[in-house]
C-alpha cells in the first residue's frame, strides 16, 4: 500500500468540511455526473458495441453500511485512477483550503472521504485488455490489475462513515436525493437493493 504524500492538507480539508454547512448529499451528485460523462464519452465512440446501452445504478446495502455506483460508459485507466492521488489533485485541494469555498470542486475522492471510511474503484477502460481495482482509506492507496467483465465502465464501492450510514442506506433518503439529481443526468438512472425477502428490486428514478 502507499501512503498519502499530503495526508495533513487532506485532514484539515475533511475537518472543515465537518464543521461546516456543505451538503452531504453532494457527493452523490458528484459521481453521478461523472458517470454521465463516462457515459456521454462512450456514447460517442464510433467503435462502440452494437448492443451498447447506457446504465448508470446506484446501490445500498444498510447491513453492510455501503452504497456502490455503477456504470457502464468509457471507463478509467490505470493512468486516470492513479491521478485521484497526483500532484495536480493535491494542489486543486489546496486552492479549496486557500479560498475557503465549500461548493462543488470536482474533489472526487478528497470529498467522498468527508462520508466514507474506505472506497474501491474498479474500472475498464474502453478497448483496454486488461481492468484495474483503485483501493483506499483516509492513510494508504493501492492500484492493481483485477479480473472485470468483457466491457468498459465503472464500480465505486463505498464503505461510509457510522454517522452517515443510515442516512445514505435509507430507500426514502436515496429516492429523494437522486430525484433531485436526475435533472442533471442525460441517461436512466436506477436505484437497486434488496428487500425484506432477499429479492433484488431495481427501481427506475423518475
Amino acid at each position: 500500500m502507499n501512503t498519502y504524500k499530503n495526508i495533513k492538507q487532506i485532514e484539515n480539508y475533511l475537518s472543515i468540511l465537518k464543521n461546516s454547512a456543505f451538503k452531504k448529499e453532494l457527493f452523490l451528485k458528484e459521481l453521478l455526473l461523472n458517470a454521465n460523462k463516462a457515459l456521454q464519452t462512450k456514447q460517442n465512440c464510433e467503435d462502440k458495441e452494437t448492443d451498447f446501452e447506457a446504465m448508470m445504478e446506484v446501490y445500498f446495502e444498510p447491513s453492510d453500511s455501503s452504497i456502490t455506483i455503477v456504470d457502464n460508459g468509457i471507463g478509467m485507466s490505470k493512468e486516470e485512477l492513479n491521478s485521484f492521488v497526483n500532484e495536480s489533485s493535491y494542489k486543486k485541494l489546496e486552492k479549496v483550503l486557500l479560498d475557503n469555498s465549500l461548493v462543488e470542486k470536482e474533489l472526487g475522492l478528497y470529498f467522498i472521504f468527508a462520508l466514507a471510511q474506505k472506497i474501491s474503484i474498479i474500472s475498464k477502460k474502453h478497448k483496454k485488455d486488461t481492468a484495474h481495482k483503485f483501493i483506499s482509506d483516509l492513510n494508504s492507496f493501492d492500484i492493481a490489475p483485477c479480473i472485470n467483465e468483457d466491457y468498459s465502465g465503472t464500480v465505486i464501492y463505498i464503505k461510509l462513515k457510522d454517522e452517515f450510514a443510515k442516512e445514505f442506506t435509507n430507500k426514502e433518503n436515496l429516492i429523494t436525493y437522486l430525484t433531485d439529481i436526475k435533472e442533471f443526468v442525460d441517461f436512466d438512472l436506477f436505484l437497486s437493493y434488496y428487500d425484506e425477502n432477499f429479492q433484488e428490486k431495481v427501481e427506475k428514478i423518475k
